[in-house]
C-alpha cells in the first residue's frame, strides 16, 4: 500500500488532500499544529491514517513525520508540503518578525520536509508536491511578502526536480487560485459586506466561481500517481483560468 505525508492537513486544502489519498486507498500521515481539527480530519478516513501534532517550521516535526510514516506504514511514496499562512499587509506595515514567520512556515518548512523525506522518497522513487499559489506565478496587490514566499516555493520545487531527477524523485508545485476554505471564509466575513466580497472573489475567476479543496486535491493525487510518472518540475495552476489572463 502506498503512503503519503500531508502537512497542514487539519483544514481546507490539506483536509481535502488527506481525504483524496485515503479514498484512493493510500495510507496517510496527517501533520498539523492544531490538534483538535487534525483529529476531526482523521475521523472517517479509515484505519490506515496516523496523525502528528507539531509545527512544520521546526525541523523536528518534519523528522518525526517521516519517522512515523516509515515505522507505521513501512514506506513513503508521496509527500505534500501544504502548510502555509498568509499576510495581507503592505510592505511598509510588515515587521521583521512577520517576515521571518512567513518564510519559516511557507518556505523553510518545505526545506525541512524535503530534507527529512529525501532518502525515503529515493527508495520508492516517489514524489514531493509543494502547495504554492497562483501568486507564485503572478503577483497580486497588498501582500508582497506572501507573494514572495509563494514564488520561492515554486522555484524550490523546480530546482529540486532537477536535483533529484537522477534518483527518480519527481517534484512539482500545485498553484491554487482562490479556494473556498475556512481561511477564506474568515477573511470574507471580516469585510464590511461579506456577500459582496464573496461575489467579487467569484467574479475574479474566469470560470466564475471559487475552487474547492477537492479540486486542488485531485491535482495533487494525479501528480503523486503513476499517471504522472514523466511529469516533474511543473507548477500546475488550479485557478479557474486566472493566470491565463
Amino acid at each position: 500500500m502506498s503512503t503519503a505525508i500531508v502537512t497542514g492537513a487539519a483544514k481546507g486544502i490539506g483536509r481535502g488532500i488527506a481525504a483524496a489519498f485515503a479514498t484512493a486507498g493510500w495510507s496517510v500521515v496527517l501533520v498539523d499544529r492544531d490538534a483538535a481539527p487534525l483529529a476531526e480530519t482523521a475521523k472517517g478516513l479509515g484505519a490506515n491514517v496516523a496523525t502528528l501534532t507539531g509545527d512544520v517550521a521546526e525541523r523536528k516535526t518534519n523528522d518525526a513525520a517521516v519517522r512515523l510514516a516509515t515505522e507505521k506504514f513501512g514506506r513513503i511514496d508521496a509527500v505534500v508540503g501544504n502548510a502555509g499562512v498568509t499576510l495581507p499587509k503592505l510592505i511598509d506595515e510588515t515587521s521583521g518578525d512577520e517576515f521571518d514567520r512567513l518564510f519559516a512556515i511557507n518556505v523553510k518548512a518545505l526545506m525541512y520536509l524535503a530534507q527529512a523525506a529525501h532518502r525515503a522518497l529515493a527508495q520508492t522513487r516517489g514524489s514531493l508536491t509543494v502547495i504554492a499559489s497562483k501568486t507564485g506565478l503572478v503577483a497580486q496587490r497588498n501582500s508582497p511578502i506572501y507573494v514572495a514566499t509563494k514564488g520561492a516555493a515554486v522555484q524550490l520545487a523546480r530546482a529540486l526536480a532537477l536535483d533529484w531527477a537522477t534518483e527518480g524523485i519527481r517534484v512539482n508545485a500545485v498553484c491554487p487560485g482562490i479556494v473556498d476554505t475556512p481561511m477564506l471564509k474568515e477573511f470574507i466575513d471580516a469585510m464590511p459586506d461579506p456577500a459582496a466580497s464573496r461575489r467579487e472573489h467569484e467574479a475574479a475567476q474566469p470560470l466564475g466561481r471559487l475552487a474547492t479543496p477537492a479540486e486542488c486535491a485531485a491535482a495533487v493525487l494525479f501528480l503523486s500517481s503513476p499517471a504522472a510518472s514523466f511529469i516533474t518540475g511543473v507548477a500546475l495552476p488550479v485557478d479557474g483560468g486566472f493566470t491565463a489572463e
